[in-house]
């Protein structure tokens, strides 16, 4: 008998929601002493790689295993299936694109005209434009000239496209042949074109600059979203896409798991040799990052297989998992969007204040924090990966049960609307003598 490759793997689901659940801690990690945080938390300052820069990866390569499952199909069908197709991923796409560009500037250029970072005497719809030029601070001002255009979610987007299409049209094989033809054609344009592999040095910041110009660059020389390196995020995506036409074989459960395990160890190893040559680096987005990384993806990936789709492990634990998994784009900008207004507002005036983040900060976890006495609770990195679990529980139930509870009201207040007598209240029995001048 053949296996059934259409039902759902929960693995995927967990896979996808302990990714987002890790990028919520990762990205909201608040602290009363700066850098007091744990290693295996922060990203590498350049060359290496710490558990906290496989997140992203994470999501991209889920973002290919995604678009096999839910597009795969499609390739056997005609071409007169097609259309709603297209309009489906380039919708989707541009959805992705202008939600990472526009809501943080929006919600920034919000935020700042409630509690501007600096004095001035600008209007707030001049600022939309251009940031002032009466501050002696160089306190930044979103505008829309400082709009920066690349982007976590820009990246998505055209990983998205780029998967979603070649998914469409062609089979493992020629998938396999362009993530290799990006990865070593990626290799080459960093590698042998003359220039250096530091921040701004590199051919991709070049191209940044030309293209998009300082302004609109995280750091004026520099994007860890660059246009180049969104070429070997494509490779991630299609490590994903490969990942998931394996998933959907015919194949047994256990060809599958080994099949997993192997090639997760082949990729961490690839990876770690062609990082001799190569480093190993998130903000490049090397080759060899590509290869480290999806090794980890397909093994975290293979455990999950292992003990949720074979094993068939009680998963009632892992729910909030599969909240944040079913609803990523919630709970990711939602969050963003919440540290962006705790770290922008403030109480006190343009030029002495103190922001909300480090006031909700203090308050739970000032120097009276420690109720218990222990010395060792009063390291100064648990109160910042305590707020980050804080973050994790609110966003959490805001994609979670609070839905749920909305849907469930949802018929009774319609039910109860219904019940209600309709009343005219503008009809003659209900004015009284001399209402409106009668």
């Amino acid at each position: 008998m053949k296996p059934d490759v259409s039902k759902r793997l929960l693995s995927l689901d967990l896979f996808r929601g302990l990714t987002i659940a890790a990028m919520i801690i990762v990205n909201n990690l608040g602290s009363g002493q700066e850098g007091a945080r744990f290693r295996a938390l922060v990203h590498s300052e350049w060359h290496g790689c710490t558990p906290a820069d496989l997140i992203f990866p994470f999501f991209v390569f889920i973002v290919g295993v995604a678009a096999v499952f839910s597009l795969g199909h499609r390739a056997k069908n005609g071409g007169q299936d097609l259309i709603p197709v297209y309009r489906h991923i380039f919708s989707r796409t541009l959805k992705i694109f202008l939600l990472g560009l526009f809501v943080v500037f929006a919600c920034g250029w919000l935020f700042q005209a409630i509690c501007p970072p600096a004095e001035t005497e600008q209007s707030i719809w001049s600022i939309f434009i251009s940031p002032p030029t009466d501050t002696e601070t160089g306190a930044f001002f979103y505008s829309l000239r400082t709009l920066r255009l690349p982007g976590v979610l820009q990246r998505l987007a055209l990983v998205y496209l780029a998967v979603a299409l070649l998914t469409l049209h062609s089979r493992w094989r020629p998938q396999a042949l362009a993530a290799a033809a990006l990865l070593l054609g990626y290799w080459g344009l960093m590698t042998l074109t003359g220039f250096g592999l530091e921040a701004g040095e590199d051919l991709g910041s070049l191209i940044d600059r030309v293209i998009l110009g300082h302004d609109h660059l995280y750091l004026r020389n520099w994007d860890p979203e660059g246009l180049l390196s969104t070429l070997p995020a494509i490779a991630t995506g299609l490590l994903g896409a490969l990942t998931g036409h394996w998933l959907k074989s015919e194949r047994t459960g256990r060809r599958k798991l080994m099949g997993l395990l192997l090639f997760g160890v082949i990729g961490i190893a690839a990876g770690k040799i062609w990082g001799l040559t190569f480093p190993i680096n998130k903000n490049l987005w090397t080759s060899s990052f590509v290869l480290y990384t999806g090794g980890f993806a397909l093994l975290f990936l293979g455990g999950l297989y292992y003990l949720f789709d074979l094993r068939k492990a009680a998963a009632s634990w892992a729910s909030p998992f599969i909240w944040l998994g079913t609803r990523p784009l919630l709970a990711y900008v939602g969050s963003q969007i919440m540290f962006l207004a705790l770290y922008t507002l403030y109480v006190g005036n343009p030029w002495e204040h103190t922001n909300l983040l480090t006031l909700i900060h203090n308050a739970l976890f000032g120097e009276r924090w420690d109720i218990l006495g222990e010395t060792t609770w009063r390291d100064p990195r648990w109160p910042s990966l305590y707020w980050g679990l804080v973050c994790l529980s609110f966003w959490t139930l805001l994609a979670g049960p609070l839905p749920r509870w909305l849907a469930a009201i949802k018929p009774t207040a319609r039910r109860l609307l219904a019940s209600m007598r309709k009343v005219e209240y503008w009809g003659d029995e209900h004015l009284p003598g001399g209402y409106l001048g009668r």
